[in-house]
């Protein structure tokens, strides 16, 4: 029995790939159950993790069998037309090691974000809290939290970092000379939404509204806080809006190209920025085309030029020799 993952990324495939293969709380029970029946003890356990870079499996298994796990996985899920070439799959060591660069943050598409260390381990929590992880997995999951803790901690690989609603705040002000004056709609209450909101209001922007499937209080501060209104009030909102930042969990699109159309129309074609950091993306692809709508998706804005890059570079390299040595000792242990 051994460590071993498959999954897609960012640097493998792009957004409408990986919206298409998500591992969420329902079907992660469903597939336990599947990749018991089929594999019975040739799999000791699993987890998985999605973020809006990657989506994930890990367990620990009968050495070999990567192949015949990824294909259980993506017929019992019902996943099709992804290409092959963008999945990977690493056992072992080379599984260790790069667990423990993703929850570090050295995998990400901002180099260094502290963002993914956070859902790695509420991912591994869920899994934990619904009874899938077996001893092994879940001695070998501290471990990478153990060893990503000490290459950030040893490192300045976390040097000014830059997360991914960092990189949304980021884009606001590159495009808008004043961004304070923007009426700013952030779809979604999560935890990166949330992050969202929080570096808005540091930074001065507080013509913030809110959407969600539920109402919900967002509070910043003692003086700060915002109620967020149903999805029944988007449309209206639209109307009002000059910045739409979306992160919602969501099979679908919530944001439709007639929605914009028509809050632009009433808007008298007055621009919109859409910025859409979900996985499975929240806003139509469609909405690229129109005139006055300026749509940014996740993969976009990965590209906008990251601050002190060059000398996080430096660091993550200290940092890979650190989890290298540090994982080859967890499994020699």
């Amino acid at each position: 029995m051994e460590l071993q993952l498959f999954g897609i990324n960012h640097k493998t495939s792009k957004v409408s790939e990986r919206e298409r293969f998500i591992i969420n709380d329902t079907n992660q029970i469903l597939l336990a159950s599947h990749l018991k029946k089929i594999f019975n003890d040739d799999i000791e356990s699993f987890f998985g993790i999605s973020t809006c870079n990657r989506t994930e499996l890990y367990f620990v298994g009968k050495k070999h069998i990567s192949k015949s796990v990824l294909i259980e996985t993506l017929r019992v899920l019902k996943i099709k037309n992804i290409s092959d070439e963008s999945f990977y799959i690493l056992s072992g060591h080379d599984a260790l090691v790069h667990m423990s660069k993703v929850a570090s943050g050295i995998d990400s598409q901002v180099l260094g974000e502290q963002e993914i260390f956070g859902q790695f381990k509420s991912a591994f929590k869920k899994a934990r809290d619904i009874g899938i992880l077996g001893r092994d997995l879940i001695f070998l999951c501290e471990k990478v939290i153990e060893i990503s803790k000490k290459a950030r901690t040893q490192t300045k690989i976390g040097l000014n970092p830059l997360s991914v609603s960092g990189l949304a705040l980021k884009l606001v002000k590159n495009i808008f000379e004043n961004p304070q004056d923007q009426n700013v709609l952030v779809v979604g209450a999560g935890s990166l939404a949330q992050n969202v909101i929080k570096r808005l209001y540091d930074k001065g922007i507080d013509k913030i509204k809110s959407v969600n499937r539920s109402i919900k209080k967002i509070k910043l501060n003692d003086s700060y806080e915002i109620f967020s209104s149903s999805l029944e009030s988007l449309h209206d909102e639209l109307e009002h809006t000059d910045i739409v930042i979306a992160s919602s969990i969501t099979e679908l699109p919530i944001i439709g190209k007639g929605a914009i159309e028509n809050a632009l129309r009433i808007r008298k074609n007055k621009p919109m920025l859409l910025i859409d950091l979900g996985v499975p993306r929240n806003i139509e692809e469609e909405i690229k085309n129109i005139e006055q709508a300026y749509l940014f998706s996740i993969d976009d804005i990965e590209k906008i030029t990251q601050e002190n890059f060059g000398q996080r570079s430096i660091e993550a390299e200290k940092a890979v020799n650190i989890i290298a040595l540090e994982a080859q000792a967890a499994l020699d242990g």
